[in-house]
Parts: structure tokens; C-alpha cells; sequence
């Protein structure tokens, strides 16, 4: 473990230092983090430090995109996934501050169009409840509505009353992203301007987070962009075009650099104060940080519980309150940390997904900070697991199941038509120009492949589009063989559950 060791050690200098500068040797630091950037193949990486309201440490690494030779710096921005909830949460907790809004009001009363699969449910939901995953609902539903869709945030909103409950209104949690959407409308409902408009005036602006932004036209136009990168069919690293993202933007779609991520932890240790101006009450930084729910995880330190605060997990860890998110995105992972009673944290932006190099580096950088052992084996464990994981997905399609000697009940014609799910919208099933059987959803390009017979009634589906994994559709029929619909098997991305669909055909 010497070279931990090592990194600690410089570690260690650069955060309890009263005197950090360009004397220390940032060698040793380099050299770990460049060599989690070779294991993990991750094409770009950024880091931020602050500590007792500085930033002490913020530099990029490797690229904006494979094989390109545009260099990632302290600038670049990347998607910061989940960590934008922590944003909403903020916005709306201006709003408290000015007296606009109580975080127990109904959420009803902000958006009368707001409706989930129960009235009592509908009537007494509040804005807590929508920061807190405690809906009911199974984790990450909805994904279907806005991953790479063409719906609003208000027509997502309005499809959530199909979504079927996984538990009881409050009873435990699951962890939600289309409530933050739904946070975010009220902020517009009440300010008279889009969440985005007021995220940046309000927020963004008075931090100097010039670059940051919630809106896709916003990000493209900035020159300092990291690409996405995700595993190919090979599972190799292969650069991708980001989805726009806008209508998740409150739950997960902000971008943003470590030097401007710094300065946004700055506020938040320092109770709502940036550089002498108050931008919002400690009152309300200390109710954004407080638990509201309960999770039973004890994580690699081996805690007892976590819990949720509004837009953050709250984990106590050695006799710290340890103050975080994890984000990701098709292509973007990223780590921010806080520990308010030493007043640090770092942020960790990478440009890769599936790859655990900002949980690597996460774990490392607490290790020292907290007097927390991690196992000696830990970094080799963890590139073992990687290596595993490639391995056993490699051989998945090998272990596919294939009954030989099939074919499907109806003429392929036949399976051509309108199918629905209440939820989703219109999902079309039509003939290619190559003669196979396309399968396109209304709302979602991304969503298009062929469909190839595997056996029966079972169809292979070959998605075009890399990020989705191939999959399985079974069309489903009645005792006179006339179709219902279909469903589809496969593994889930990101947060989308196919699961939560009941496709059936459309007999107009």
C-alpha cells in the first residue's frame, strides 16, 4: 500500500495545511489520480478542494473527449447528475426564506394539475415530501416520461398519476428524480419566471458560477464542454452526443466545473453566506441539512444508517456529519463531500459513467480525512471487481437462453401496429426498409431498434443507439391468439424501468 500511502500523505498536506501554495509537491497526487484515470480509463477527471471558505486545490485532468487532445482544467464543465436536486432544494428554500412558501405546504396548492395514484396521496402531499423520496412509489419511477423524451416538465408532471405505488404514502424510501421535477414547477408557479431563469439570477449569478447552467443550448455553446463517454458493444470507452436534458435539469441535469462547484460548497459551509452576502438564512441551510428520512445502509465505513436531508445524504461517520451526493448521468459520474464541523469538502467531475474511479477517490480522500481504515486490498478489490464485471457481461449473451427450431405464431405483418401504455404514450411497431420489424417510441428517438426473432413469440431487440443495452420483447396474446400487447425484458439505464409499462395494442 505504499503508493495510498504516499497519496495520503499529500493529501493530508493539502487539506490541513494553514499555508497551502505552490511549495508542496503535487507529484505524488498526480501520479494517484492519474493512475485511477489509467485503471478505470476514464478520458477527463476534475477536482475541487475548499476549506475554511478557500478553495485550496481545483485542477483538471486528462481530456474533454477520447482522442482528442483538448485538455480538461479547473474550468471544464461536466454533468453533476443528482447533485442538481441538492440546487432545487436551495431554490425553494429561498423562497422560504422570503416567506413565499412553507416546505409543508400542499403541494396542490402550488400546481392544481399535480395528481398520483391516490387521492389521499394527491391532497396531502407537500414539498417536503417531494424532497424526501418518500412518495410511495418504487425507486426511480418514471423514467420512461423524460429520458431522452420530448415531454415537459408539466406533461411529465401530468403522467405521474399512472405511476403504481411500490409501498405506502411515507412509510419508507425510494429514491425518486420526477419529484424534483415537480419541485422545480412550483418555483416557477411562483416566482412568475422558469426555475432556470431564477436558479441562475438567484443562485448561479451571486456565486459566480458564470458557466453553470441548467439549460442544454446554454451547455453546447460552452467551448470548455466534457464529453460523455460510455462502454461500446467491445466495452471500450466511446464518446457519445448528451442528451438534452432540460426536463430533468431540477433532478439531474445541471452542469457545472469544480471551481464553480467550489464556490457553491463555500456557501453551503459557511450557512448561506458567499463572500459577505448573505444569499440565504442559516436557518434554512440547517433545515436543508437536516435528516428527514431514515435509510438503512451502512456503506463501506460500515455506519449504522444514512438518512436524506432536502437534496443531500447525511451519513455520521466517526463522529462527523458527512454531507454528500453522487451524480450520473449517460456518461458524466461525479462526487461532491462536505464536512461541516471541519469545514471541507471536494467535488470529483468526471466524464465516464459506470466506472467507479469518483467512488475510488471518495473513499480514499475520506480515509484520511476521517481516521477511517479502509481494507489494504481495497484499491485492488475494487479494479478486480471492475475486471468481473466486464468479464461477466462479455459472457452474458453467451448464456442466453435459445430455443432452435421456432417461429412466431403470426405472419410478421401481423405484429405490425399502435401499441400504448397510459403512462408513456404511443410505442410503434413497423416494418424497416430491410424487411424486419422496427420497434420506435412517440416520444423517445432514442428509443429505436430492430427487432429480430430470437424464438416463439420473442423478439431480440437491437437497439440503435449504444447507451441502451439489447433486449427482449415478448408480444402477449389472448386464448383466440389475437395480440394484447407486448413486454419488454431487459436489462434497466440509468433510471428507466421498462418494467413500469403495460403495453397493450391499440385496437383502433
Amino acid at each position: 500500500m505504499k503508493i495510498k500511502i504516499n497519496f495520503f500523505s499529500i493529501i493530508g498536506l493539502l487539506l490541513f495545511s494553514n499555508s497551502f501554495s505552490q511549495q508542496i509537491q503535487l507529484d505524488s497526487l498526480d501520479l494517484k489520480i492519474n493512475q485511477v484515470i489509467k485503471d478505470f480509463e476514464i478520458p477527463g477527471l476534475s477536482i475541487g478542494i475548499v476549506r475554511n471558505d478557500s478553495i485550496i486545490f481545483s485542477k483538471g485532468y486528462g481530456n474533454l473527449e477520447i482522442h482528442n487532445e483538448r485538455k480538461v482544467d479547473e474550468n471544464t464543465i461536466f454533468g453533476i447528475g443528482s447533485i442538481s436536486k441538492s440546487f432545487t432544494a436551495l431554490t425553494l428554500g429561498i423562497l422560504v426564506d422570503e416567506g413565499k412558501i412553507d416546505w409543508d405546504d400542499k403541494v396542490k396548492e402550488h400546481l392544481p394539475y399535480f395528481e398520483l395514484y391516490a387521492p389521499y396521496v394527491t391532497d396531502n402531499f407537500t414539498i417536503r415530501d417531494l424532497l424526501t423520496h418518500r412518495s410511495g412509489l418504487k425507486d426511480v419511477s418514471g423514467g420512461t416520461l423524460w429520458y431522452h423524451s420530448d415531454y415537459s416538465r408539466e406533461e411529465i408532471i401530468k403522467r405521474l398519476k399512472y405511476l403504481e405505488p411500490a409501498s405506502t404514502f411515507r412509510e419508507k424510501p425510494a429514491y425518486q428524480n420526477v419529484m424534483y421535477v415537480v419541485a422545480s414547477e412550483i418555483v416557477k408557479k411562483v416566482t412568475g419566471i422558469s426555475w432556470d431563469e431564477f436558479l441562475k439570477a438567484r443562485v448561479f449569478d451571486q456565486l459566480k458560477m458564470k458557466n453553470s447552467t441548467s439549460l442544454s443550448t446554454e451547455r453546447e455553446a460552452n467551448m470548455n464542454l466534457a464529453q460523455p463517454h460510455i462502454w461500446n458493444e467491445n466495452y471500450k470507452k466511446a464518446a457519445i452526443i448528451q442528451e438534452k436534458g432540460d426536463n430533468l435539469a431540477p433532478g439531474g441535469f445541471i452542469y457545472s466545473s469544480a471551481i464553480e462547484m467550489s464556490n457553491y460548497m463555500r456557501l453551503m459551509l459557511n450557512n448561506g453566506v458567499f463572500e459577505n452576502d448573505t444569499i440565504v438564512s442559516p436557518t434554512i441551510i440547517k433545515e436543508i441539512f437536516k435528516p428527514q428520512i431514515i435509510y438503512a445502509n451502512g456503506g463501506i465505513f460500515k455506519n449504522e444508517f444514512s438518512s436524506y436531508g432536502f437534496g443531500w445524504w447525511l451519513t455520521p461517520v466517526n463522529g462527523h456529519k458527512v454531507i454528500e451526493h453522487s451524480g450520473g448521468i449517460d456518461g458524466m459520474s461525479a462526487q461532491l463531500v462536505m464536512i461541516k464541523d471541519l469545514d471541507l469538502g471536494f467535488v470529483i467531475l468526471t466524464n465516464a459513467s459506470k466506472e467507479p474511479a469518483t467512488f475510488i477517490l471518495r473513499a480514499l480522500l475520506l480515509e484520511k480525512l476521517l481516521e477511517e481504515n479502509l481494507p489494504d486490498n481495497f484499491y485492488s478489490r475494487v479494479k478486480q471487481w471492475r475486471e468481473n464485471r466486464i468479464k461477466e457481461k462479455k459472457e452474458y449473451s453467451k448464456s442466453l437462453l435459445k430455443i432452435p427450431n421456432t417461429k412466431p405464431s403470426l405472419a410478421i405483418s401481423e405484429y405490425i401496429g399502435k401499441y400504448t401504455d397510459k403512462m408513456y404514450g404511443d410505442i410503434l411497431i413497423n416494418k424497416s426498409n430491410e424487411g424486419e420489424l422496427e420497434i420506435s417510441f412517440s416520444h423517445t428517438k432514442v428509443f429505436r431498434g430492430k427487432l429480430k426473432h430470437w424464438h416463439f413469440d420473442t423478439f431480440k431487440i437491437d437497439w440503435y443507439d449504444i447507451r441502451v443495452p439489447d433486449g427482449f420483447l415478448t408480444f402477449n396474446f389472448n386464448s383466440k391468439r389475437e395480440i394484447l400487447g407486448f413486454s419488454i425484458d431487459q436489462e434497466n439505464l440509468l433510471d428507466v424501468d421498462f418494467g413500469e409499462l403495460n403495453i397493450l395494442k391499440n385496437k383502433n
